[in-house]
């Protein structure tokens, strides 16, 4: 069998992309279309046929009811705690696409398993989905391609197509190498006085999400000084994208205690080395 190449991966997912950059014609930032439409994709893995729904949707308040429906349940995933009557709450457009009503309690219980299907998806077809420069280059080597196809029609002639462009010729590996430390980090800090534990923020998000932290960082303080800020290195770079949605930072409760996120970026020092936590 031969092995597919990015160009095959592209083609393949054209719909899932034109969902995306649909989303973002309707005001959804890059980053919270890009959960919203993986989502999607898992649903479509499940046997909810909510890409090809989407993909033909013409009415742009149906598109932002649909949006703000998969933003309630990607909330769900992110959050713990949601009282037993918001997680009632009914999404009706993805009702209408299956035999039997669903809620946020669906999600809410399998948080794991969508999580880890998310981060599939993004890491893998998603690297290519989403990558604006392939999709660029997909799209105006598709367009040389129907030309030359139109003038041989036109002549009566056999087609010369255009040779693929190495970046898409390139075998599609789903393995993919996996981003930097810096590229899975967050950057986190606590209240004054009231840090939350190494063990405590590994527990809380692999209760949630399963084996998602590679390690934990905390502020190198003086005995009896409590830290004050700290990094959680995540397995995946999709992680950062799943917890941030969109957002610059967000707020997490642990063990009654808050602890803030934000993406992690590395401060370069003048002899063009990075600072370390």
């Amino acid at each position: 069998m031969t092995p597919l190449c990015v160009r095959d991966i592209l083609a393949f997912h054209k719909i899932d992309r034109a969902v995306f950059d649909k989303l973002l014609a309707h005001g959804a930032n890059p980053q919270m279309a890009r959960n919203v439409v993986a989502l999607f994709m898992w649903l479509d893995l499940i046997g909810i046929d909510v890409v090809n729904y989407v993909g033909g949707l013409r009415n742009h308040s149906t598109i932002v009811m649909l949006v703000a429906e998969a933003e309630k349940i990607l909330n769900c995933i992110r959050h713990d705690g949601i009282p037993a009557s918001e997680l009632r709450v009914e999404i009706p457009i993805l009702s209408s696409l299956v035999s039997e009503n669903i809620d946020l309690c669906f999600f809410d219980f399998h948080k794991d398993v969508v999580v880890r299907g998310l981060a599939q998806v993004l890491d893998g077809v998603g690297a290519l989905i989403f990558d604006d420069k392939l999709q660029k280059l997909f799209r105006s080597h598709e367009a040389t391609v129907r030309a030359a196809e139109e003038e041989a029609r036109k002549r009566g002639s056999r087609a010369n197509l255009p040779r693929l462009p190495p970046e898409l010729a390139k075998t599609y590996n789903p393995r993919l190498v996996s981003a930097s430390e810096d590229c899975r980090s967050m950057f986190i800090t606590f209240s004054k006085g009231f840090p939350v534990g190494r063990e405590e923020i590994v527990e809380y998000f692999t209760e949630k999400w399963g084996n998602c932290i590679e390690r934990v960082m905390m502020e190198r303080t003086a005995t009896g000084i409590t830290p004050m800020y700290g990094r959680i290195v995540f397995t995946s770079e999709s992680f950062i994208g799943l917890v941030l949605n969109g957002e610059r930072l967000v707020k997490f409760v642990i063990n009654g205690r808050q602890l803030w996120a934000r993406k992690y970026v590395p401060r370069i020092n003048k002899d063009g080395s990075s600072c370390e936590i």
